[in-house]
């Protein structure tokens, strides 16, 4: 089901990101509204540690395709290697920090957060296989 954008979605999006991404948001709008919402806020200060960082590879995803909880990754979804996202958007603390589509960066805020070099164990790796394995 696509996503409609409120007109005043809309107005905010136009008012906030520079044209040329804004002529993006019948697109993309989920990401648009999500880069217009986050816009004003600062980048995050020196030193910060995200508590959870969630990522998004997709615009209509229905959920993240990686989480990281206190530096451990809790959940990953196995992309195809061969398939580039269009889009890549990323949450800290459950505030966007990150968009990019089809290899523009639309809003960076992560400035001197520091991303953890994820931790996981076998067993997130392994219900993250075999989730995306095709059923016989």
């Amino acid at each position: 089901m696509p996503y409609h954008l409120s007109p005043e979605q809309i107005s905010e999006i136009e008012s906030k990101l520079p044209p040329q991404y804004a002529a993006l948001k019948d697109k993309y709008p989920i990401c648009l509204d999500n880069a217009a919402l986050a816009w004003d806020l600062p980048p995050y200060p020196s030193g910060y540690v995200p508590k959870s960082i969630d990522v998004y590879y997709d615009e209509n995803a229905h959920g993240p395709a990686m989480c990281i909880e206190d530096g451990h990754l809790t959940y990953m979804e196995i992309e195809d290697p061969a398939t580039a996202p269009t889009t890549i958007m990323m949450d800290i603390d459950d505030e966007t920090a990150y968009v990019q589509i089809e290899g523009r960066v639309i809003l960076n805020r992560i400035g001197g957060a520091v991303l953890p070099d994820v931790a996981t164990n076998p067993e997130t790796l392994l219900k993250s296989i075999l989730k995306n394995l095709p059923a016989k």
